[in-house]
């Protein structure tokens, strides 16, 4: 049994004659017959009734029609999905990332692909750096947002993205008035809420903050401080809206260098190939960063 058996069977049904379908699928009459008895030698019994004015279907030919015409769906959907991936517009696309970039810009870009490309199946899975590496090397994956530098030599980067790093706090803290503070100002936040970004951000603040009073994670700290509660180092792209509304507050502490979070959308070397769905996930992260979060830097390194 093939589709050219199948789709002939179905053209029958659909304009009630041999002559008709053939000339729908554009073969002639003999070769419409030729399928047509090949299959009911197949299903094992006549599909059609010969002979008079009008021809009508069997029993059995009733009976296998939903299969038959649920088998071409199935085709026809494969086929198309199969050429919408190799354009970059289907498939599947598993991405592994740390639960803190997965809001925001990365939450932006699976929105725009979800409209653009609604063909385009996206898992995402969540995970530390250490659990990304396990689910690249198990092929759960074949891309992942991590932490950036990386020490691991079987990976290779993508994408680099650097978000700026901004004190924040709430509008009604004691320090918010100021806006701008002396480094001896901010030692006496109470609590001041320290979120480990990188070992290079996690040294800073302790040299700023040495007896800070919380560590805490990154969404832990924003809630507490539009709770009201301390100060804290926060990725902008977290605190861009509340900053505009008014809710917080960014802070400038003088002579205190920039400081960014650091992140790399990377594969493994192994993988040598990078798919056309994978292609159209970094151009739209690329966009939806330079379009809608332009206080981060993106470079992207290679997409082929």
């Amino acid at each position: 049994m093939d589709i050219n058996q199948l789709q002939a069977f179905d053209q029958v049904v659909r304009h009630g004659s041999f002559s008709k379908a053939a000339r729908m699928m554009d073969i002639s009459q003999p070769a419409i017959s030729i399928r047509i008895k090949n299959l009911e030698e197949e299903i094992g019994g006549e599909l059609f009734k010969r002979g008079g004015n009008k021809l009508e279907i069997t029993v059995l030919g009733r009976t296998f029609l939903p299969f038959a015409q649920q088998a071409l769906a199935t085709l026809y959907k494969g086929m198309e999905q199969s050429r919408l991936a190799q354009e970059g517009k289907g498939g599947t696309l598993a991405i592994g990332t740390l639960p803190t970039l997965a809001t925001h810009y990365f939450s932006a870009t699976l929105t725009t692909l979800q409209r653009k490309y609604p063909n385009l199946g996206i898992i995402i899975h969540t995970g530390h750096n250490q659990e990304l590496l396990e689910m690249l090397y198990e092929g759960y994956v074949k891309l992942c947002l991590m932490t950036y530098p990386f020490f691991n030599a079987e990976l290779r980067s993508l994408v680099h993205i650097k978000e700026p790093l901004v004190f924040v706090t709430h509008c009604n803290h004691p320090l918010a008035k100021k806006g701008s503070l002396e480094l001896a100002e901010l030692k006496r936040a109470e609590p001041y809420l320290l979120v480990d970004w990188s070992l290079e951000t996690k040294r800073r603040q302790k040299e700023l903050i040495p007896f800070h009073n919380l560590e805490v994670p990154p969404q832990t700290a924003l809630d507490m401080i539009k709770n009201g509660v301390g100060v804290s180092l926060l990725t902008e792209t977290m605190v861009s809206s509340e900053i505009e509304g008014g809710e917080l507050v960014r802070l400038t502490i003088k002579d205190f260098p920039m400081l960014y979070r650091e992140c790399a959308l990377v594969q493994l070397k192994r993988d040598t190939d990078i798919s056309l769905s994978q292609q159209t996930f970094i151009q739209t992260l690329s966009d939806t960063i330079r379009k809608k979060y332009q206080s981060c830097e993106i470079k992207v390194i290679t997409t082929k």
